[in-house]
């Protein structure tokens, strides 16, 4: 189901903590711009950086390597649990 930018909102109010930062809550930009139909401003943000070619590049850099997980490399971008069958 698609939400409009306004129904995400209120459910972002419903389910974060009471002391979570709310998109509603915002200060606003630097630079005015549009408000989206479908994204709030946070997950338009989150959306800018991951897409950028500098946080991309970081896939390709390897950070850690589990000993206890075998030949198990893990980069920045993979997430530290594994999928559970």
């Amino acid at each position: 189901m698609i939400y409009k930018r306004e129904q995400r909102e209120v459910m972002e109010a419903a389910t974060l903590a009471p002391y979570a930062l709310k998109s509603a809550d915002s200060q606003g930009r630097a630079y005015p711009e549009a408000e989206s139909t479908s994204r709030t401003a946070f997950e338009r943000d989150r959306d800018r950086i991951i897409h950028t070619t500098a946080f991309r590049r970081l896939e390709y850099k390897t950070q850690v390597f589990v000993f206890y997980e075998g030949d198990h490399y893990r980069t920045r971008l993979t997430p530290r649990w594994k999928w559970r069958s």
